[in-house]
């Protein structure tokens, strides 16, 4: 995930997950999206380089600094400067021929306007003052357990980016270069981009001194009292550290990281070609968070001692350094890097485990669920996730287009094209076009038609398969049928991969298709028998799915856009008011929530997304029946999902099921129950980060996970038999582009 100027992005603890200060985004925009214009294209590219000796003072929240600024030639006389409101600053110009004058102060930030000297490119500015911007939240932030600040000092730990504008930054030039002298506290540590050349421990403080020689779009200065831990990795392009930086000694999880961070780097640049830093560092902050940033990553505790998060969240922040912090997004076009990431990322270890087929298919629900009818958007528009909406468009849409363009183009061109565009671009801006370019030129064949169809258009094709028949030839049989493209508005040229299952092979025909109109009708020669079809049985395709191609989940109830919380009258005191809390929790969550009691409705309401908490609620055995059809057995004492039994005593269960709402469409049915009081708030917590299954238990009052799971699929209409109860034939398995070096401790 991916740390910007004026936009941050966070990993919730089951996957990335990602929110936006909007406040800091304005900022963002007003820096990087309308001021370039000012400067030719070469003009911008060229960096300004910031000389920082910068003290912090935690007990008193501030920082004092002095900055000596070498701008490029080539630029105006005149500049727009901004700062944090907090500091005080002055010029220091002994001939009095630089200007500074304040233009306004806008909430945390000010803006002034510059006038250098004749011929003149460096100055030197003087500020210090307090930033503490405070830790902020939305409401759905707050249920998934995020925090945000624009940028603090504080006596547990400091964290500065550009977006609490520590440093100044211009408006027109959005790259940058530093050496950075820090002054620390003792027993503090100091950890930026780049490499960490000097520590000097002889005074009553701590000096360390950073420097970055590469164009970045912004610095950071993140300070601690760190226990540091540090391993140069073997059989990398150059010398490069793993570093571990710990608020409390933990020698055995520095090692863990330490060993996981030279397998992703070795993998990564197999792939794609040099790491681009000198270091990677995990940083364990002070407030949970999930930011990436060139060269390192800064973690909440209770994250990364999450065993999972070595092989989903952590490979995705390494990742980070070739896209976005690498190559740098272009943001006014759209951003690609956090799609292409998750896809180069999250899908490939799940490939390596060969799992990518169910992880496409989570990444398809989600889009159905949070994002379809209405509140989808071009990619063209993407800049941050700030919405489980913006996530399934942003990260899903993304990665699943460059995993039709892989299946577009094949293996070779895709990673050439891949380490092109890496080498092509590194340290520099680049966009969708970019990317089309070189696709183009390395598959030898023009991929705009592709690209404009899946960048710049809103929506998602969904599809239909009729008129299944099989009729006799001379040579064999012909398998007939047709397929649709059922949405509203344009389609879609689409490559459709089918299955096809023939009598007496335990393998099935995989062929591709192409649909380019609203209908085709297509013969397919077989020397089998066909007993079934099956199409896109492994998700490659972006499309809207069926209701009926995936389970109940919990994705549909938080995508819903109204929800109605029923609260058990009948429970005892204790459960009855925790139960008043959670439903506030789930109010939280995005749909908009109307709360009742059990005995104010007659019954479940037909047309909206229905909570039912606790076991003594009046619809529990309305409940009850509907998961029992989705194969949940209930037990005097126990609860049995598949062949695993659950003790009722001490466990708190979340279910979902749907409830068919015509033909095509449904709506969520959730029944949430608990004999543990204590254990609501934590359930609450906890369940938004569940979103993708269909069950879970809890045990005790923490509470923690001890199940989960998803229903099985009892059908798809497109899939069509041609004899009855015919099982698919095996799929040829897809291969993963690079294989691990070994395997994690999954």
């Amino acid at each position: 995930m991916k740390h910007k100027a004026g936009a941050i992005f966070f990993c919730t603890v089951s996957g990335p997950e990602r929110a936006v200060s909007l406040t800091t985004l304005w900022l963002f925009c007003c820096l990087l999206l309308l001021a370039p214009g000012l400067l030719s294209a070469a003009d911008a590219n060229r960096a300004v380089h910031h000389e920082l000796r910068v003290s912090l003072d935690p007990a008193q929240q501030s920082l004092s600094a002095t900055d000596r600024i070498t701008l490029p030639s080539g630029i105006p006389d005149e500049l727009t400067l901004w700062l944090h409101a907090g500091l005080e600053v002055r010029i220091n110009d002994p001939a009095n021929e630089t200007r500074l004058e304040l233009l306004d102060r806008d909430g945390r930030y000010a803006r002034y306007r510059l006038k250098l000297a004749p011929d003149s490119r460096q100055i030197e500015l003087s500020y210090s003052g307090r930033v503490h911007d405070a830790l902020e939240s939305s409401a759905i932030e707050q249920t998934r357990g995020i925090r945000n600040t624009s940028g603090l000092i504080d006596e547990r730990g400091s964290f500065l980016s550009a977006a609490s504008l520590w440093y100044a930054q211009f408006d027109g030039l959005p790259f940058l270069t530093f050496d950075l002298e820090i002054d620390l506290p003792q027993a503090w540590r100091s950890v930026s981009q780049g490499l960490r050349i000097a520590r000097d421990e002889s005074g009553q403080r701590v000096s360390e001194h950073w420097r970055e020689i590469t164009n970045q779009e912004e610095i950071y200065l993140v300070a601690a009292p760190f226990t540091e831990y540090r391993e140069t990795i073997d059989k990398t392009s150059a010398e490069i550290e793993a570093q571990v930086f710990l608020r409390r000694p933990d020698p055995r999880l520095a090692a863990q990281y330490i060993d996981a961070t030279g397998r992703y780097i070795r993998m990564y640049e197999k792939l794609l070609g040099p790491y681009p830093y000198g270091k990677f560092a995990l940083v364990e902050n002070f407030w949970e968070t999930g930011f990436g940033m060139p060269s390192f990553t800064l973690l909440g505790s209770r994250v990364i001692r999450l065993p999972f998060i070595l092989y989903s969240s952590y490979p995705h922040e390494i990742l980070h350094n070739w896209w976005g912090n690498g190559v740098y997004v272009d943001w006014a076009t759209g951003n690609w890097s956090e799609g292409l990431t998750a896809y180069l990322a999250d899908h490939l270890i799940r490939q390596q485990q060969g799992k990518a087929a169910g992880y496409r298919q989570q990444t398809l629900q989600k889009y159905r669920d949070y994002a379809a009818d209405g509140r989808d958007f071009a990619l063209t528009e993407f800049r941050a996730r700030h919405s489980p909406a913006t996530q399934a468009v942003g990260y899903g849409k993304t990665m699943m287009l460059f995993h039709m363009l892989r299946q577009r183009v094949g293996d070779e061109a895709f990673i050439a094209a891949l380490q092109r565009f890496y080498s092509d671009y590194r340290f520099r801006t680049a966009g969708f076009a970019d990317l089309e370019r070189v696709f183009s030129a390395e598959s030898g064949e023009s991929q705009a038609a592709f690209f404009d169809q899946w960048v710049q258009r809103a929506g998602a094709p969904e599809l239909g398969l009729s008129k299944v028949r099989v009729e006799s030839t001379a040579s064999g049989f012909s398998l007939r049928f047709s397929l649709e493209q059922q949405q509203q508005g344009p389609v879609y040229r689409l490559d459709v991969p089918l299955a096809i299952t023939t009598e007496g092979s335990a393998v099935a025909e995989q062929r591709v298709v192409t649909l380019d109109s609203r209908q085709r009708e297509y013969a397919l020669a077989l020397q089998r028998r066909p007993l079934r079809i099956d199409v896109d049985p492994q998700f490659d395709l972006f499309r809207k799915l069926a209701r009926a191609e995936t389970p109940a989940a919990f994705t549909q109830l938080f995508g819903a856009r109204a929800m109605t919380v029923i609260l058990p009258r009948a429970a005892a005191t204790a459960l009855r008011e925790g139960w008043q809390d959670f439903a506030r929790v789930l109010g939280n969550t995005g749909p908009a929530v109307e709360v009742v009691w059990d005995d104010q409705i007659e019954s479940i309401p037909p047309n909206r997304a229905v909570v039912v908490l606790g076991w003594q609620n009046r619809f529990a055995d309305e409940m009850r029946a509907a998961l029992e059809r989705e194969g949940l057995e209930f037990e005097p004492g126990n609860v049995r999902t598949g062949l695993t039994r659950t003790p009722i005593k001490g466990q708190s269960f979340a279910w979902v099921t749907r409830e068919l709402r015509g033909s095509t469409d449904s709506v969520a049915r959730a029944w949430i129950v608990a004999d543990l009081a204590a254990a609501l708030p934590g359930l609450a917590r906890k369940l938004p980060h569940y979103h993708r299954y269909s069950y879970v238990a809890f045990a005790g009052t923490e509470p923690e996970n001890s199940l989960k799971g998803r229903w099985a699929i009892q059908g798809s209409p497109l899939t069509a038999l041609l004899r009855d109860d015919s099982d698919r034939a095996r799929l040829s398995a897809q291969r993963a582009l690079i294989e691990p070096e070994s395997s994690l401790d999954q």
